[in-house]
């Protein structure tokens, strides 16, 4: 993997026995990765399997758990896990058989139960038999509704979990899953609380419009027990609201049926074809009133960020939007970190785009609160042959902000004035190096696991919010980048200055600030580049010949007035473009010839010339075809260029 070499990025790699197409970190950020994938129902001997790797070492990665699936039925197509105390509750999007799907039985929504092995924290630990964790399926359970297709193909495409938040309460979640390649395409969102949901669990049906499928989705929660439902088909985004009471299992919906908030423009061209939209490919809250999407342009041309605000109604605007290096043809997931925020609501969001070049972008954006802006796009790194194989997901593991040491207590008095000494501080609870993680896995059966270092905003203050991208270093790259620029229109400027007029000679300008004898010096290379031109030009105006008496007029007019007389020299000179020609009588025919050797008489020219010299002359509106080559045959031609050279010739070899 290559990284920029001012990164301090750290990854560990490791390569399992089949193609992973879903991965999702525990919740709070134990240190355990889950993924999933295989190679479906087939003959092929690859296994269809769920694996728990330990990521808590930076450097490597281990395996904790597995559990192999069966060979008859699909592979894992999405993860989504519930933290317990000593494990997971893993939701997975795995399809029945394809005899049990035309039978009209598809218990797509698989249910786990993970219990993660004991970490040795010393080596004088003694490993108990039965301290082994272990992973077994809970349950099964259809949500989509039947199909009615001849032959089902439906799979469950997405599933998506709202994010689990850190209270003394507990942190009740809903859950939305998503169809692919059905008939009628829909997404069930449901209360995720159970480990099996049922029909009462349901919260709701969204029926997509016919021919489309959600792309993506994902969920927010601005309030306790209020989630926010964000989906995106090819060309539209949608948004919902729910107010859900776990208790009685009521939900208040708003609006009544999900709000398109965002459609795809068509192309500006007025012949362009409406496939040539660009097409969403995932979508991520920023924060409960931010978006952002990506999507890809047609024919491979390129992918884009865009981030949307939402308004409780009306249509979405767009804020920012973000083109992605032109060696991403087209991007295949993303993925958002929001880190903590200050008392403020400030915070920082960390972005990351898989693309189909095998490289990994992540960029940074600042959320102000005070304004409700975000900052433009900042690029935080670059990672390169991440895998050899084609990605198929990313994913960061969540960031909750540390704990803090408590502040002191303020000294006191006792009644009589005696000072009371404070209680024994609590141990201190200062947060050490916090990171965030960053997981990829693809085809080829690797996992990728990246772990990016935070800092804090400010950090003398323990209570300080944590950045990826700390703003000292964006105004060291903006500093260091204005430098560049000046440097090089000060160079830029100092030849044009040096080459045009010198230093000796300036009175005014920058230049004229520097002392004397110091402008000489800086002449000197100029001057030696400068002499062999000035010496040249002023051999080339002293020899053209410039006292003899010429008139200048019209071809026609002077062919009238002169064109029988022998004596004179009847002239059509090339101006040195391809349109001017000057036309003069020099009163001695003989002396011009001997100053000017390069002019001819009409029948010295060659055919070619000839043939030039009749389009120069039509074109500056002096003969025309119609007046026949006669009126020609006494005039002389010449090239201002060869004569201009022949004379440059002579002076240099004087």
């Amino acid at each position: 993997m290559a990284l920029r070499s001012t990164s301090k990025v750290s990854f560990a790699k490791t390569t399992l026995s089949y193609p992973l197409f879903a991965a999702e970190f525990d919740p709070y950020n134990r240190g355990f990765l889950v993924v999933g994938g295989g190679g479906g129902e087939s003959k092929t001997g690859v296994p269809n399997q769920i694996s728990v790797l330990d990521v808590s070492n930076r450097a490597a990665i281990t395996t904790a758990l597995e559990l192999e699936l069966s060979r008859d039925e699909d592979s894992v197509q999405s993860l989504g896990s519930l933290a317990t105390r000593d494990g997971l509750i893993t939701f997975a999007g795995i399809n029945s058989s394809q005899a049990d799907q035309n039978a009209g039985k598809n218990e797509h929504l698989r249910s786990f139960e993970l219990k993660y092995p004991p970490r040795k924290r010393q080596r004088t630990d003694i490993s108990d038999g039965d301290e082994k964790g272990k992973i077994e399926g809970m349950g099964k359970r259809s949500l989509f509704k039947r199909s009615t297709a001849p032959k089902s193909e439906t799979y469950q495409r997405g599933l998506r979990l709202s994010p689990a938040q850190k209270r003394e309460t507990g942190s009740k979640r809903i859950g939305a899953a998503a169809t692919g390649m059905a008939k009628d395409s829909e997404i069930v969102v449901f209360d995720a609380t159970s480990a099996t949901p049922q029909d009462s669990d349901i919260i709701t049906r969204i029926d997509l419009p016919e021919g489309d499928e959600a792309a993506d989705m994902d969920i927010a929660e601005p309030e306790t027990s209020e989630f926010s439902l964000a989906y995106c088909t090819d060309y539209d985004i949608y948004e919902q609201t729910y107010k859900y009471d776990f208790t009685a299992k009521k939900a208040e919906k708003t609006p009544n049926g999900p709000r398109r908030v965002h459609q795809m423009p068509y192309p500006d061209a007025a012949n362009a074809s409406p496939k040539s939209r660009s097409k969403f490919r995932c979508v991520r809250f920023l924060n409960s009133q931010n978006l952002v999407t990506l999507s890809n342009k047609s024919n491979k041309s390129g992918a884009e960020l865009r981030i949307f605000h939402l308004y409780p109604t009306g249509p979405a605007t767009l804020l920012l939007t973000k083109s992605l290096p032109s060696r991403i043809k087209s991007a295949v997931s993303m993925d958002v970190c929001a880190l903590d925020a200050d008392k403020s609501g400030n915070q920082q969001v960390a972005i990351a785009v898989a693309g189909s070049d095998i490289s990994i972008e992540i960029y940074v954006t600042n959320y102000q609160r005070a304004t409700d802006t975000l900052s433009p796009f900042r690029s935080y790194v670059t990672l390169r042959d991440v895998h050899q194989h084609q990605m198929t997901k990313l994913c960061f593991s969540p960031f909750h902000s540390p704990s803090r040491a408590p502040d002191p207590e303020p000294a006191s008095t006792g009644p009589n004035g005696e000072p009371i000494p404070p209680k024994e501080p609590q141990p201190a609870m200062h947060p050490g190096p916090q990171y965030i993680r960053l997981a990829s896995v693809s085809y080829g059966n690797t996992v990728v696991v990246d772990t990016l270092p935070l800092s804090p905003l400010e950090p003398q203050n323990k209570h300080s919010r944590y950045v990826l991208s700390h703003p000292s270093d964006e105004r060291f790259t903006t500093i260091a980048y204005i430098a560049v620029i000046t440097m090089i229109v000060l160079v830029t400027a100092f030849l044009l200055q040096s080459f045009l007029t010198g230093f000796s000679e300036s009175e005014s300008g920058p230049f004229s600030l520097l002392p004397q004898n110091f402008r000489h010096f800086l002449d000197k290379p100029a001057n030696a580049a400068r002499g062999v031109q000035y010496e040249l030009a002023s051999k080339v105006e002293s020899a053209v010949p410039s006292n003899l008496p010429v008139v200048k007029a019209r071809l026609r007019d002077l062919l009238a007035t002169h064109g029988g007389s022998e004596s004179k020299a009847l002239v059509v000179r090339d101006g040195g473009d391809s349109t001017s020609l000057s036309v003069d009588v020099h009163p001695d025919r003989e002396a011009y010839l001997k100053q000017d050797t390069a002019a001819l008489h009409w029948d010295q020219l060659s055919r070619e010339q000839q043939a030039e010299w009749k389009a120069k002359l039509v074109q500056a509106g002096e003969w025309t075809v119609e007046e026949g080559e006669t009126v020609l045959k006494g005039v002389l031609f010449s090239g201002y260029a060869g004569m201009v050279g022949q004379v440059a010739a002579q002076a240099l070899g004087a």
